[in-house]
C-alpha cells in the first residue's frame, strides 16, 4: 500500500540523517563505510514507490519533481559529507526538510483513501511516523549535547525541548486512533527489557535539567554513546509498531477487497434475477452495470496492487536468505538445521582496491564492480551457487546447498 511504503521511506531517511550526525559527532568511526547500507536502503526505498507525488511539493522544487533528481540531490550531499566542513544542525536541517515533505505526502495519501474502514488506522500509522522523526532528531540533538559537553546555544535547547514535546503530542494522539498503540508499545518496550523508557527518561531530564539551570558540563562520550544506543532501541521499538500497524492496514484491505468480490457475485446474480422476471427492469440494469463497473476496477486495482506488494516482499525475501529457506518462512514452518555433505564457499575480493579507489573516479570504481559482480553472478548462475554477500569489492558465494546437479562448483 502507498502509504506503508512512504512510511518506510520515512524511516530510512530519519536513519541515514541520524548516521550522517554520527559520523558528524564525535563519535565517528574513522571512515564513512558504514553510511553505504543506508545510502542503498533509502535509494531503494524511493524506488520502491508505486507512484512519485512529486506535484504535492508546495515550493515546486525540482529535486522533488522526480525519483531519479531527488536521489541525485541526496547524492551530492552524502558526496560532501565531511566532519570539517559540515555542520551537525545543517546536516539534521538537510535531511528534516525532506523528510517534512514525505510526510505531507502521507497525509495526502490518507486523505486520498478510498476505504473509510481503515481511516483510523491510517491516521494513527501517520501520527506514529510524525513521532519517530521527532525522536530521531532527538537522538542526533542528545547525542551532540552529550559529545560536546552542552548545547551551543539556546536555539539547539529549544529545538530539542519541541522535539520531546511534540513526540508526546504525536504518540498521544495515535493512541487515541487506534488503541492497538498502546498496546504493541507496551509489548514491544517490554521485550526490550532493561527498564528502556526509565533510562530514556532518565537521559531527557539530565539535558532539560543541566541546560535550564545553566550548568557547565564536559564532554561525556561514554554517555553519549549509551545515549545512542539506547534510542537506537527505542527506535526500533517505534518502527516495530509502525510496522505491525501497517501489517494490520493490508489486513483490513484483504478483508474489504473479498467484501468487495461477495458483493460482486451476488450482483451479478440480481441482475439475471431482474432480466428473467421482466422487462421493465431493464431500465434498473444500467444502474447495477455500473456498480458491476466501479466493483471491478476497484477488485483489479487492488488485486494488482497487492500481487506487486506479494512480488516485492518475495524479491527482497529471496535476495536476504535461500529460496528454499524463503519458502519455509513463508508457510511458517520452524526452519531445521540441515545437513549437507560437500559444499564450497567462495570469498574474494579486489587486490589493490583501496589503492584504485584513491586513484580512479568513483564511476570507475563504479563501473568496474558491476562488470566484476555482472560477470560472477552469470557464472553463480551457470553453477548453481547462492550469493550471500556484497560488499565493496567483497563478493562471497556458497555452492552446494539445495542444489543437485552435475555442474556443482567445487
Amino acid at each position: 500500500m502507498y502509504s506503508v511504503e512512504l512510511g518506510k521511506l520515512v524511516h530510512h531517511l530519519q536513519k541515514e540523517r541520524d548516521m550522517s550526525v554520527l559520523y558528524l559527532s564525535a563519535l565517528r568511526p574513522e571512515t564513512k563505510t558504514f553510511l553505504l547500507a543506508e545510502y542503498i536502503a533509502t535509494d531503494k526505498a524511493i524506488t520502491r514507490l508505486p507512484v512519485w507525488p512529486g506535484n504535492l511539493d508546495k515550493l515546486d522544487r525540482t529535486e522533488f519533481s522526480t525519483r531519479a533528481n531527488l536521489v541525485q540531490h541526496l547524492n551530492r550531499r552524502r558526496q560532501s559529507l565531511t566532519p570539517s566542513e559540515v555542520y551537525i544542525q545543517d546536516e539534521i536541517d538537510f535531511y528534516t526538510r525532506i523528510i517534512k515533505v514525505v510526510i505531507v505526502w502521507l497525509y495526502d495519501s490518507i486523505n486520498e483513501s478510498k476505504f473509510a474502514v481503515v481511516w483510523k488506522t491510517l491516521v494513527a500509522y501517520q501520527k506514529l511516523t510524525s513521532a519517530k522523526e521527532d525522536v530521531g532528531v532527538e537522538r542526533a540533538l542528545g547525542t551532540m549535547f552529550y559529545a560536546n559537553g552542552g548545547f551551543e546555544n539556546h536555539f539547539y535547547y529549544q529545538m530539542y525541548y519541541s522535539r520531546v514535546h511534540n513526540f508526546r503530542a504525536y504518540y498521544k494522539t495515535a493512541q487515541l486512533y487506534s488503541d492497538r498503540v498502546r498496546l504493541l508499545y507496551s509489548y514491544v518496550v517490554s521485550e526490550a527489557g532493561n527498564n528502556l523508557t526509565d533510562i530514556i527518561d532518565s537521559f531527557r531530564s539530565e539535558i532539560l535539567h543541566n541546560v535550564k539551570d545553566g550548568n557547565n558540563t564536559f564532554p561525556e562520550m561514554q554517555k553519549a554513546r549509551w545515549w545512542f544506543d539506547n534510542m537506537t532501541m527505542y527506535l526500533d521499538t517505534l518502527l516495530d509498531v509502525q510496522q505491525d500497524l501497517g501489517e494490520e492496514i493490508l489486513a483490513i484491505l484483504d478483508t474489504v477487497i473479498e467484501k468487495v468480490q461477495t458483493d460482486l457475485a451476488v450482483s451479478a446474480t440480481l441482475l439475471v434475477v431482474v432480466i428473467l422476471m421482466c422487462p421493465f427492469v431493464i431500465y434498473m440494469t444500467e444502474y447495477v452495470t455500473s456498480v458491476f463497473h466501479k466493483y471491478a476496477l476497484t477488485l483489479i486495482d487492488k488485486t494488482k496492487e497487492l500481487a506487486r506488494e506479494k512480488a516485492r516482499t518475495d524479491s527482497l525475501l529471496y535476495q536476504m536468505i535461500p529460496k528454499p529457506i524463503a519458502d519455509q518462512v513463508k508457510h511458517s514452518k520452524n526452519i531445521k538445521p540441515e545437513y549437507f555433505k560437500v559444499v564450497t564457499v567462495m570469498a574474494s575480493d579486489v587486490c589493490g582496491f583501496y589503492k584504485m579507489s584513491l586513484e580512479c573516479s568513483a564511476l570507475q570504481i563504479v563501473d568496474l564492480l558491476n562488470t566484476l559482480y555482472e560477470a560472477i553472478d552469470k557464472l553463480s548462475e551457470t553453477y548453481n551457487m547462492y550469493k550471500l554477500e556484497t560488499l565493496n569489492d567483497c563478493y562471497m558465494a556458497v555452492s552446494g546447498m539445495y542444489f543437485i546437479t552435475e555442474k556443482f562448483c567445487c
